[in-house]
């Protein structure tokens, strides 16, 4: 240890020798010099020194000069704002001692108001028992008698009011109601509604027909005997025709066929029923459907309302009346009294509904077994399915079955007139055209003064010739009044039937020659 530290003091002694030998040999650091550029750096210094001492001071003062002038402005800005605090304090004062002053004044006033409205209701009242003292009657008693009279002008205006609205509702009416009709049939652009009885199938084979008819034609005879639908299988190639009254059972005739056509194998007589059975279960869900669209098209919930109303009123789409397709005349029926009602302000949802279903009955009147009339089946119908009495009695007395209890029923009764009476609406046999001719024919032979007559225009122009001898001018007019309102009893007939009445008179006179 101690041999350790012996050699580290020698070597501190060698290395101190070597290094003051060193600088001293070579004079590597120059003391006057070093120290003459300390003195010039210290000079320096204190005069950097003594300019940084006067920029400070000048700033100092700079700065206090700023702050005294500023104190100065901010003491002149506090002073102003005193004053004008002091101003305003005075203001609101003598505006606070006004107000007292007002304040006082009003009530003061109202005190006065009061003591004077209280004065004039004691002379008030001094001089109503004055009156009534010198009249001879009560308060209550004049009273009356001032309301009394005021109620009967009243009523007597009301009364002269109702009058001229009714004089000027009476001359008027036919027009307003022609307007409202011709705006509302020329807004239908619904298609004709005529549809055929018959339904031809086609058939990409003959050879099914034979097996459809089968042997001897059982089949056949089995299948129309079940339905009670007339087939016909050779009047047309690839074609079987279908018809039927009843044009549900013309349906599922159609259907049946359909799937004999398709049917794979024999077809025998139990093939042929079951058939039938499986296409009236396809039928039934087809009528739903198509009632179920039916209320969905009118706006009408479909899901609400009972699903066997739903497919009976499917059931319209197979049926007809004239040729004119039920469910198409129902809708136009609804949409025409709808407008109609919307027009003079009635219950268009009633006029909807009652318009839609007034035809109803005629979904089932001709099943097997249903004798009553399709309006009286229609009422039936709906009280059955909870609709109120005015629907009811708005949708079956449409042919007068029983009297109209509401403008709405009388609406529905105009509609349906509408629908079936347009252009094209309805067909008609050359049977019925017959009987109606026949039937103005006879009732135009009942009036002994008419000569001679003609029928025109398919029974909707007559003219008729009287004897001039019997009838004057001045008759003419009575005959023609008395001829229609015949034609109105005895005959049915759509629209209107225009009656001419015609007299004349020849005079003839020779002028003979002179000569």
């Amino acid at each position: 240890m101690t041999q350790n530290i012996v050699i580290i003091l020698i070597s501190l002694v060698l290395t101190g020798g070597l290094v003051y030998f060193f600088y001293k040999g070579t004079d590597l650091i120059d003391v006057e010099k070093k120290k003459k550029e300390a003195q010039e750096l210290l000079a320096k210094t204190k005069e950097d020194a003594v300019k940084i001492k006067e920029e400070i001071l000048s700033k100092v003062e700079n700065f206090k000069k700023s702050s005294e002038d500023d104190t100065e402005r901010r003491k002149e800005r506090i002073k102003k704002i005193e004053e004008l605090t002091e101003l305003r304090e005075k203001s609101f004062l003598k505006k606070e001692e006004r107000f007292k002053e007002v304040s006082l004044k009003i009530t003061t006033d109202k005190e006065e108001l009061k003591k004077k409205q209280e004065e004039g209701k004691q002379l008030e009242e001094k001089q109503i028992v004055e009156l009534s003292r010198k009249a001879g009657k009560t308060i209550e008693q004049q009273k009356k008698e001032i309301l009394d009279k005021y109620k009967v002008n009243l009523e007597n205006e009301a009364v002269e009011r109702l009058a001229k609205e009714e004089e000027f509702l009476k001359e008027n009416a036919q027009k307003i109601a022609q307007k409202i009709l011709i705006n509302i049939i020329q807004r239908i652009t619904s298609p004709t509604s005529v549809e055929s009885r018959s339904v031809n199938i086609i058939v990409p084979k003959d050879f099914i027909k034979g097996k459809i008819v089968g042997k001897n034609g059982k089949n056949i005879e089995e299948f129309e005997k079940y339905l009670d639908v007339a087939v016909i299988f050779n009047d047309l190639p690839n074609t079987i025709s279908v018809s039927c009254f009843n044009l549900v059972t013309r349906r599922i005739a159609q259907v049946a066929i359909e799937k004999l056509i398709r049917l794979s194998g024999d077809i025998t007589k139990d093939v042929v029923v079951k058939t039938i059975k499986d296409a009236g279960v396809d039928v039934d869900k087809e009528l739903y459907g198509i009632g179920k669209v039916a209320l969905e098209r009118l706006g009408m919930n479909s899901e609400t309302t009972d699903k066997e109303l739903t497919r009976i009123i499917g059931r319209l789409q197979y049926r007809t009346s004239y040729g004119q397709n039920i469910m198409k005349h129902s809708m136009e029926v609804a949409w025409v009294a709808v407008m109609i009602g919307s027009e003079i302000g009635l219950d268009v949802e009633m006029c909807k509904i009652s318009g839609f279903l007034h035809d109803l009955g005629k979904a089932i009147d001709q099943e097997p077994g249903e004798k009553d009339a399709h309006d009286r089946i229609t009422k039936e119908l709906m009280e059955k399915y909870g609709f109120t009495d005015d629907q009811v009695n708005a949708a079956w007395a449409h042919h007068d079955s029983e009297k109209q209890k509401t403008p709405e029923a009388l609406i529905i009764k105009a509609a349906d007139a509408v629908s079936a009476g347009r252009p094209g609406a309805r067909q008609e046999s050359r049977y019925s055209y017959s009987d109606r001719i026949q039937q103005i024919d006879e009732t135009i032979k009942e009036f002994s003064e008419i000569q001679k007559s003609f029928i025109m225009s398919a029974g909707r122009d007559i003219r008729a010739f009287v004897d001039p001898e019997k009838i004057t001018d001045e008759n003419m007019r009575e005959i023609a009044k008395k001829l229609a309102g015949k034609i109105e009893e005895n005959v049915v007939y759509p629209g209107k039937i225009r009656v001419n009445i015609i007299r004349k008179v020849e005079k003839t006179e020779i002028a003979a020659s002179t000569k």
